[in-house]
């Protein structure tokens, strides 16, 4: 008998180990793709209050929370307001770092954005620190301002939209962000794709916008 040879309980325990290793790996990497929509789904739709901005509007509805874009009036054709509705996730590059930017990017030939043109149709950059539905802080009046950017920048044949920042606010993780803005012009019904990407660096991709 070969003396080097491992026992048959070493070995099983050996097994067991690494197969329990390998489930802990795929577990972690199920919950960090998962990290965004999870969080997004906590968050109370923090636009369903006073349309004037009022950064202490409270959300009454929640029946949207879980969505990333959505339209304001959801009809075809319609022109009206969007509204994003992100979270930042705690792995972020953005967590504990100023807002620099928010770029909203529609599928090509969907909804077109050429209307918001200017840092007026931008009426609301609210966070809301604790996700309760009230946002906190009010940072609309951050936009850019000035031409010739003016901080709103619309590219790709009106189907995205780049809102710039000053930098004064700050984002931290777990803060839900709100923006919106109007003169909005709806597709033809269906489900559109739209991501948004933070500061350049973080995409919640994977969201859509529903036309009727």
């Amino acid at each position: 008998m070969d003396e080097r040879a491992i026992s048959p309980v070493i070995g099983v325990a050996l097994v067991v180990v690494i197969t329990l290793l390998l489930a802990t790996m795929f577990a972690a990497g199920a919950v960090h793709l998962a990290d965004f929509d999870s969080e997004r789904e906590d968050v109370h739709d923090l636009t369903d209050g006073p349309v004037d901005g009022d950064a202490d509007a409270t959300a009454g509805d929640e029946s949207h929370a879980g969505e990333l874009v959505r339209a304001v009036d959801d009809g075809a054709g319609a022109t009206t307001t969007h509204v994003v509705n992100y979270t930042v996730a705690a792995d972020s590059d953005t967590a504990g770092n100023s807002l620099n930017s928010v770029t909203v990017e529609y599928e090509s030939g969907s909804v077109d954005v050429s209307g918001v043109d200017e840092r007026a149709a931008v009426t609301l950059v609210g966070i809301d620190g604790d996700r309760d539905g009230t946002v906190e802080t009010d940072a609309t009046g951050d936009v850019e301002c000035c031409p010739p950017g003016d901080g709103v920048i619309v590219s790709d044949g009106g189907n995205t939209l780049r809102i710039e920042f000053s930098g004064s606010y700050s984002l931290e993780a777990g803060d839900a962000l709100a923006v919106r803005y109007e003169s909005v012009t709806n597709p033809s019904a269906g489900e559109y794709g739209v991501s948004v990407t933070v500061n350049g660096e973080v995409n919640d991709g994977g969201g859509s916008v529903q036309i009727r």
